[in-house]
Order: C-alpha cells, then sequence, then structure tokens
C-alpha cells in the first residue's frame, strides 16, 4: 500500500517474526508505534483506526476515504494488537471486522468498551456477514454502527462523519446507533460465482475516466488468491490443520470483499473442517471444488476487468 499517492493512506501495524508489533507508514516518516501523542494537526482530523487483519481491506478503505483531507486512516492488522493501537492513537472512530484470528471480533468489540481510553470512541463494524442475529449481537455488544464491507464510498464516509460529529458534541455520553439503509443489505447480483453489485460499489473511488483502483484491487485479489490456494492445496497435502485454517480464513474474507460469494463459502466450508466441526466435507473433495470455483472467478473477474479497459478507451 505504500506505492498508493492519496490524502488519506493506511498505515499498517502487524506483528513482525518475533512478535513486536512493527509500522510502515504512509502518511509521514515517523512510525505509527514511535508516536507517544497525537500532535495538534493530527487532533483537528478525524483519526480512524481500522481494525481487519485483511491488508487488502485496509487498501480499499484507504482509497474510498482518499478524497476526504480530514480523515486520516490508520489500520491494525492484528486484532491482538488493536486495543494498544487505539490507546496510542485515540482514534476518534474505530472500524473493526468481526472475523480475525486470535480473538473474535464480538469479544474486541466488548474489550474496546470495558478499556477506559475507548469506552466511549464509536465502533463500527465492517463485516462480510449480513446476518441480522450477528448485527443485533454487534449492537449489543457495545457497537454503535454496523456497514457490510466494502459499503459505498458515500455512505461510509458519511457514517463515519456522523459518529464523528456525535464523539465531539456527547463527549461523556452515550453514542447514538444510526444504521445506513443504504448499506443494511447487500443485494445479491445476477451471477452466482461473481457479485458484480459487489464491484459497482469499488467504481465510486475510481479516478473520472479511469477505472484505475477496481483494475488495482482485481489484479492484487487475483495474485494473493491464486497463491492462497495453492497454499491450501500443500497445507492439505501436509495435513495441515492450522495452516488449511488460517489460509481459508484469509482467502474467505477477501473473496467476500471481492463478490466471490460461493468461493467464500467453500473457504468457510474449508475453516469448518480443519476445525474439525461437525457436517464438513472431506479436505480433498472441498479443495477440488474450490479449485474449480476460483477459476470460475478469475475467468469472471478477466471479463470484468476487459470490460473496464473498454470502457476507459471510449
Amino acid at each position: 500500500m505504500s506505492n498508493m499517492k492519496s490524502p488519506t493512506e493506511c498505515r499498517v501495524t502487524g506483528r513482525g517474526d518475533r512478535g513486536a508489533s512493527v509500522a510502515t507508514g504512509c502518511h509521514g516518516e515517523d512510525d505509527v508505534l514511535g508516536t507517544n501523542h497525537p500532535s495538534d494537526q493530527d487532533r483537528r482530523q478525524i483519526v480512524v483506526l481500522l481494525v481487519d487483519d485483511q491488508a487488502f481491506v485496509g487498501a480499499a478503505v484507504g482509497r474510498l476515504l482518499a478524497t476526504e483531507r480530514d480523515i486520516t486512516l490508520h489500520c491494525c492488522l492484528d486484532a491482538l494488537d488493536a486495543v494498544a493501537m487505539a490507546n496510542q492513537l485515540n482514534p476518534m472512530i474505530i472500524l473493526q471486522d468481526l472475523v480475525m484470528p486470535g480473538i473474535g471480533g464480538l469479544a474486541l468489540v466488548g474489550l474496546f468498551r470495558t478499556n477506559p481510553p475507548t469506552a466511549e470512541t464509536p465502533v463500527i463494524v465492517l463485516s462480510g456477514n449480513d446476518d441480522p442475529d450477528t448485527r443485533s449481537r454487534a449492537l449489543a455488544q457495545g457497537s454503535n454502527d454496523y456497514l457490510v464491507k466494502l459499503p459505498p464510498k458515500d455512505d461510509l464516509i458519511a457514517c463515519i462523519r456522523r459518529h464523528a460529529v456525535a464523539a465531539t458534541s456527547s463527549r461523556g455520553g452515550t453514542m447514538p446507533v444510526a444504521l445506513d439503509r443504504a448499506t443494511a443489505t447487500l443485494q445479491p447480483g445476477t451471477d452466482e460465482t461473481l457479485d458484480r453489485s459487489v464491484l459497482a460499489t469499488f467504481h465510486q473511488a475510481d479516478t473520472p475516466g479511469s477505472s484505475d483502483f477496481t483494475r488495482m484491487l482485481i489484479d492484487q485479489f487475483l495474485q494473493d488468491a491464486a497463491s492462497q490456494v495453492e497454499m491450501l492445496k500443500d497445507a492439505a497435502r501436509r495435513s495441515d490443520a492450522p495452516g488449511l485454517e488460517a489460509t481459508a480464513h484469509s482467502l474467505r474474507g477477501s473473496s467476500m470483499t471481492m463478490g466471490a460469494m460461493r468461493l467464500g463459502g467453500l473457504c468457510a466450508q474449508v475453516e469448518g473442517n480443519a476445525a474439525g466441526k461437525p457436517g464438513a466435507l472431506g479436505a480433498e473433495v472441498l479443495l477440488a471444488e474450490l479449485d474449480r470455483e476460483f477459476t470460475r472467478v478469475r475467468d469472471a473477474l478477466a471479463v470484468e476487468r476487459h470490460s473496464l479497459d473498454e470502457r476507459d478507451q471510449l
């Protein structure tokens, strides 16, 4: 993400080889964890902390917010680092995924609520799951809003700004819960393999006359997904259940974000298989079908990319 030149870029924090938190910055020369106190300029900004183990999602959200010069985005890839990073950044808004390795998303919302520095910080859940029960549990746990990722650009910005206003005007009070009707339900696409209504939301972040952002997401997803499919096959050959579960989780998240719903569903089944959940199909059968579905997704995205190229040449 460091090659994306935009006003709002995402500093990424994750865990290094020895378990220490490391940061690669896009906003300036000081890394996130080396800054003990936000500057006066940062205090005038809407500082947003995104907690999501998918760097792909961080890149996408950063691009959606790139036009907003008063919004500063920081990304935390490791949920176990999230509370400490929030304490250091003092964000005005927290965006977080629900399904992450290490700690559950609902549990993380609870940690933010019991942590004094973030007890009243608005938490907006970004989830690929639009299940009403999950939405209700997230709100009951203490989140302030719930959006299906990736939400349309205008809806995401409006949601952040609404809660930022509430945060500054209601210090010490309870933040209002406001659900965006536009993102309450992600309408299914006509293609079982690829939900093109999801891809349509990416176009809002494209520059006029160019589909560069959407093309970048397609290319990055296909590159990452191809590698992850091979990693799944290798983990299956080695009977590496933790490796299967972790890789399937990662591929599931990016697949759902790109609208590859069936591929995401197959990844969820691989996760269930690796975790030994009852009713899970055999890994060999699942991976064979997953491999075929990835081929279909790749072909569908190639068609989509070709149509973007033709549109930009007009």
